[in-house]
């Protein structure tokens, strides 16, 4: 049977009762197992220890019933094990257990198997700890590990960990993964293994760098070739490569935080990596007994883990713990022991510093320590118990969780995408990084301390206040690419594209207490992503609409990629593998040293690198006789050297038939144009003498017309002056004669203008038409006084012309506008001018002078209009849209109007409804 050491007397009821006090302090449980009843006895603090309220006595069942599931057959081995002969029946297990809450508590189970003469167990006998704390920081640092990869993982932007010199890849998201072109079987392996087209580029050699120096480096925009896709290809990123130290300040890791550009390259944007990792060390404290007997503190019954904590070997019964650790003589804790003595009172600490070497070095550990007097039948201290708990693991742990989330913070604020923590009350920021606060146009003081919507109000109605909640509510995390969102920069509303993570942040005791918040801003690459595919779309339907067939030369495989459309033009199948030799093979024998020559100029050095050449494709090749003209761009790599041709070509065969035709087309009708001319010629001298005829009949007949009319006023003005009371009656007819030779008059006068705008046509002189408006005004003095016209005039251009007609014209447009008021409201004209480019020319009707760009001079009144089906009949001759009774006038002045600017080689247009006014246009070369 096995004989324990008793440094006391056990059969004494006191001293039994003080061990039970101690004990209690030290919230240690015990308890003992009978493998013959299967029955468990155990303690009061036992129970506290389970929080339940068993029997004194129970059966195994009822001890499992509270323990965890999962962690039943754990504890039933152990107790199986300590049970067996071959083994030295020593039993210590952790396992998780329910409380009378139902809650979860750890617990660790310490104890000894008992064996009688026969080397049978009638006994298994031990303590109960609750490491509920312990356990929970294990947890913990468990779950800040898994958390840190989530957050790698879930991360928007590319990420991974390189280890060691070797450069093993440890950790690296499906981004990073997927810019690689690779799959997850890279993990574990060497960069340069897992990744060789690396080799000879810039990055290895970085990285190796980097562990030496231990400097951060970051570039933009930097240059890598990678496979993908089986292809070899140039892909451009934003990288930040960061050491990470351990606890002696050793580089052991490299982590990459990247963020592909090639877009922003071949369109534009910038782009650094952010990392971070977090590692704890994860520990757990078995509880160390011993006792210190009398004031000379001799060491008695300590159990192994007392020994460990020790560090002196087993061998440390019987002897005086000054003996034993003289280190502690420097220490505070011999002093405490004896005032334990002296006092009887017990002393505890949590947490403290002991100094102790340890198998020879010292070491500087924490521990929670119960100092607990023991008391003799006489009331009189003894002896202490001494209960030690080893958190030295839990202390380093939690200071380790402390730098990293300080190492955490630091990299964010250096990461180059925007970071921000929130906290889950009220949404209100705590943290937020330079680039979170440029991408919301922000300054950080403006945003810190504020809620969301306060910080950033154009957000209200977006629903992110909504997604934060719900992230705090679910504890699940938020992911959105490429979300279109308005915001408030510089006071100017933009519509940004971002990608975004709401991920749930929580405490040490794993409690949402906020949200981490990582946005990257992705306008730029949607935006160029959005033209490239309007331009692709473009080029499908140019290339489909122009009937082209589109082709590439790779110059190093000497392959031809056709089109569809150009396969079917040279016969060659679908599935056929185009070589240079077989483009060649329909090609007209006598084209093909053009096309060798045009290739050959097109990758020369110092080419342009554009390629033209047409030639024919036979039709006993083909089926088809056609005319091509292809047409292409050489491109070349970094080195100068060519690499490839793309380029188009176009069946031009009807352009070319038609163009023969239209040659022989054109010479003879240069022939008969000849002939024309000569005619021509003879025409013009016989109109040059008609026309001056013309004008000396004009002149003559309006002369002659004239005299007889001013006769008639002259004679009705003396017949009205002297017989006007003889007349009665008769004086109306006297008016109406005056007034219809009034009206002949002004006839003549019109007709006279209109020969001779029709006749002259000197445009030689600069005219400024700011100052011929302002003259035109000014004798439309008194009827714009009479009918209160308001005249707007814009900046007008001075162009080449005859002054006299331009000042016609407008003088003719401007009464118009003036005289067609609506009855009772002033006359309103705004008169303006533009540029209009030959391209964008808005009539029907083409001017007689051809000019890269006209002016569009706007005759703008507020009258009475017209209906727009006359549009075509105003400029006519004669005609009228109004009686003679409602408004003067002879019918010629716009057909005027339309004879200057034809003079001028212009156009002028009408556009009219009735009620609301019109606008004259004259449309003259710039």
């Amino acid at each position: 049977m096995t004989v324990l050491s008793k440094p006391f007397n056990t059969d004494n009821a006191i001293e039994v009762k003080r061990l039970e006090m101690a004990l209690d302090a030290a919230c240690i449980g015990t308890w003992d197992f009978d493998p013959d009843k299967k029955t468990f006895r155990f303690c009061e603090r036992f129970k506290a220890i389970f929080d339940y309220s068993f029997e004194d006595a129970v059966e195994v069942d009822t001890i499992l019933s509270r323990i965890h599931t999962d962690d039943r057959d754990l504890v039933l081995g152990s107790v199986k094990s300590a049970l067996d002969s071959a083994t030295d029946g020593q039993f210590d297990v952790e396992f998780r257990t329910f409380n009378r809450k139902d809650e979860i508590r750890w617990v660790n189970l310490k104890g000894q198997a008992l064996r009688n003469d026969v080397d049978k167990v009638f006994l298994l006998s031990g303590i109960a700890l609750n490491i509920t704390a312990n356990a929970l920081i294990k947890q913990r640092l468990t779950l800040n590990e898994e958390r840190f990869r989530s957050l790698i993982e879930e991360a928007s932007m590319a990420t991974c960990l390189f280890v060691g010199p070797e450069m093993r890849i440890e950790i690296a998201n499906d981004i990073m993964i997927g810019y690689w072109g690779k799959d997850k079987s890279i993990l574990g392996k060497p960069l340069l293994d897992a990744i060789p087209e690396l080799r000879g580029q810039a990055f290895p050699k970085i990285l190796d760098d980097i562990y030496k120096s231990g400097e951060i480096f970051t570039a933009t925009n930097m240059s890598a070739l990678l496979e993908v896709d089986g292809v070899l290809k140039e892909y451009f990123y934003d990288f930040t490569y960061k050491p990470l130290r351990n606890e002696k300040g050793e580089i052991y890791a490299i982590m990459d935080t990247a963020i592909d550009v090639t877009d922003k390259v071949v369109a534009l944007k910038s782009l650094e990596s952010s990392e971070a990792k977090l590692r704890s060390v994860i520990a757990t404290a078995p509880a160390a007994i011993g006792l210190f007997v009398s004031r000379d503190l001799v060491i008695e019954m300590p159990n192994q883990a007392f020994i460990d904590i020790v560090g002196k070997g087993p061998d440390i019964v019987g002897k005086p713990l000054r003996e034993v650790m003289p280190e502690l003589e420097s220490q505070a804790y011999l002093q405490i022991l004896d005032d334990v003595f002296t006092s009887g009172k017990m002393y505890q600490s949590f947490g403290t510093q002991v100094d102790i070497v340890q198998h020879g070095i010292m070491s500087h550990n924490f521990y929670n320590i119960t100092y607990t007097p023991l008391l003799d039948a006489s009331g009189e201290v003894y002896a202490i118990l001494d209960i030690a708990i080893d958190v030295t693991e839990r202390m380093e742990a939690e200071q380790q969780i402390e730098q990293s989330q300080q190492q955490l913070l630091a990299l964010f604020e250096q990461s180059p995408v925007g970071i921000a923590i929130i906290d889950k009350n009220n949404l209100v920021f705590t943290m937020a990084n330079r680039f979170y606060s440029e991408l919301v146009g922000k300054q950080p003081e403006e945003i810190i301390g504020k809620s969301l919507l306060e910080a950033i109000p154009e957000l209200t109605g977006q629903g992110f206040d909504d997604l934060l909640n719900h992230v705090v509510k679910t504890e699940t995390s938020v992911k959105f690419t490429e979300l279109p969102i308005t915001i408030l920069r510089n006071s100017v509303q933009e519509k940004i594209y971002i990608d975004f993570v709401y991920q749930p942040k929580r405490d040490i005791d794993n409690v949402v207490s906020g949200i981490l918040v990582v946005v990257t801003d992705m306008t730029e690459q949607v935006l160029a992503r959005q033209k490239i595919q309007e331009a692709e779309i473009g080029l499908r339907g140019a290339v489909e609409l122009a009937n082209l067939g589109t082709w590439q030369i790779d110059l190093n495989t000497r392959i031809l990629d056709y089109s569809p459309r150009l396969r079917q033009w040279f016969g060659i199948g679908e599935d056929e593998i185009v070589t240079v030799e077989r483009a060649y093979e329909p090609i007209r024998e006598s084209d093909r040293p053009l096309i060798k020559a045009a290739i050959n100029k097109a990758i020369a050095p110092d080419s342009d690198g554009i390629y033209d050449v047409e030639y024919v494709i036979e039709a006993e090749k083909t089926g088809r006789q056609r005319i091509l003209h292809a047409q292409g761009k050489t491109y070349f790599n970094e080195n100068g050297d060519p690499v490839r041709i793309t380029g188009s070509a176009q069946d031009v065969t009807e352009q070319r038939q038609v163009q023969l035709a239209l040659e022989e087309l054109v010479r003879e009708r240069t022939e008969e144009l000849e002939i024309k001319n000569e005619e021509l010629a003879k025409s013009n001298i016989l109109l040059t003498h008609s026309n001056e005829n013309l004008q000396q009949f004009a002149y003559v007949a309006s002369h002659d017309l004239q005299e007889p009319l001013r006769k008639i006023q002259s004679f009705g003005d003396l017949l009205k002056k002297r017989f006007a009371n003889d007349l009665g009656a008769g004086a109306e007819y006297l008016d109406r004669m005056q007034g219809a030779a009034k009206r002949m008059s002004f006839l003549i006068e019109d007709l006279l203008a209109f020969s001779r705008v029709s006749t002259q046509r000197d445009t030689t002189s600069q005219v400024s038409l700011n100052k011929t408006v302002k003259s035109v005004l000014n004798d439309l003095e008194l009827v714009i006084h009479e009918t209160g016209a308001q005249i707007h005039i814009g900046e007008l251009p001075t162009i080449p012309g005859d002054v006299l007609q331009l000042g016609q014209l407008f003088q003719n447009l401007i009464s118009n506008a003036i005289k067609f008021h609506k009855p009772g409201t002033a006359p309103v004209v705004k008169i303006t001018s533009e540029i209009v480019k030959a391209q964008d020319w808005p009539l029907t009707s083409r001017p007689l002078k051809m000019a890269a760009a006209y002016y569009r001079i706007n005759i703008i009144d507020q009258g009475i209009g017209f209906d727009s089906k006359y549009t075509d009949r105003i400029f006519q001759i004669f005609q009228r849209l109004h009686g003679k009774t409602e408004y003067a006038g002879t019918g010629i002045g716009l057909a005027i109007c339309e004879k200057v600017v034809t003079n001028h080689g212009g156009v002028i247009s009408a556009n009219s409804e009735l009620g609301v006014g019109s606008v004259f246009s004259v449309f003259l070369p710039a």
